[in-house]
């Protein structure tokens, strides 16, 4: 096959990894310089055109930029339902900070430039070390060259528009509120005791300020909880990682049914 009939194969496979790398997580932060994203993305690309060299034509006629466009949605899409789920710790982490009393001191988060809770940041870092540890950015990048074969590029066929898309996005949503509380619930119903220990010695000692007391009581507290949970958030981090690589794998066949 000619360069001239093999461009336009390769022009769509940059566009969809392009657009999966913006916003899929690790390769997505702002820490990675661009050329690296783009470098990584060409790679991908000529990769996968190599593969399917042979096995699609696309022709450049009045669908080639409807083709872009498709492949551009398709990427956004899968990167961003692959990285919905791993912000769960993030929103865990508002709601103990909300709970321990750091709501009020939120962190510029270095990957995405954008106001994050103390304690969930901390833990949203133990999760991309956990992440890196088994290999989940190769099962991401595995994942992205899978989906050429479930949703070919030169094909407008994706179902977009359909209610099962949007249900299943909403179904990811709500497993995020659930990883969340599931993480959230050991330290914040310890802070609630807290707070109702508290309440009765401002009942019972009227003469002990309860603000000065109280605020240093939590933070103690809070943090031997947290010491206490930490080694259990392992196996929450690989639930995360068990439930992301589902949620890619079923919404790839759900866009290519």
């Amino acid at each position: 096959m000619s360069l001239v009939n093999a461009l336009p194969l390769f022009l769509l496979i940059l566009a969809r990894t392009t657009s999966f790398i913006v916003t899929m997580p690790i390769f997505s932060y702002r820490t990675i310089p661009a050329p690296v994203k783009i470098g990584l993305a060409a790679v991908l690309a000529l990769l996968v055109d190599v593969t399917f060299l042979n096995r699609m034509t696309v022709p450049i006629d009045d669908r080639f930029i409807f083709l872009i466009i498709k492949e551009v949605i398709v990427g956004l899409m899968l990167g961003f339902v692959a990285g919905i789920i791993t912000y769960a710790v993030q929103l865990a982490g508002a709601f103990i900070d909300m709970q321990i009393g750091f709501a009020i001191a939120n962190v510029i988060s270095p990957e995405s430039g954008i106001p994050s809770p103390l304690t969930g940041q901390f833990l949203y870092v133990l999760q991309m070390l956990f992440f890196l540890g088994v290999n989940a950015h190769h099962m991401l990048i595995n994942g992205i060259l899978f989906s050429f074969q479930v949703i070919p590029a030169n094909e407008l066929s994706v179902s977009f528009s359909s209610g099962s898309t949007a249900e299943f996005v909403a179904k990811v949503t709500a497993q995020l509120f659930l990883i969340a509380a599931q993480i959230a619930i050991p330290i914040v119903g310890c802070l609630f005791l807290v707070d109702v220990a508290v309440g009765l010695i401002a009942r019972t000692v009227p003469q002990i300020n309860v603000f000065v007391v109280g605020l240093p009581l939590k933070l103690l507290a809070g943090f031997a909880v947290i010491l206490v949970v930490l080694p259990s958030f392992m196996g929450l981090f690989r639930i995360i990682f068990e439930s992301m690589t589902t949620i890619f794998s079923d919404f790839m066949r759900l866009l290519g049914s």
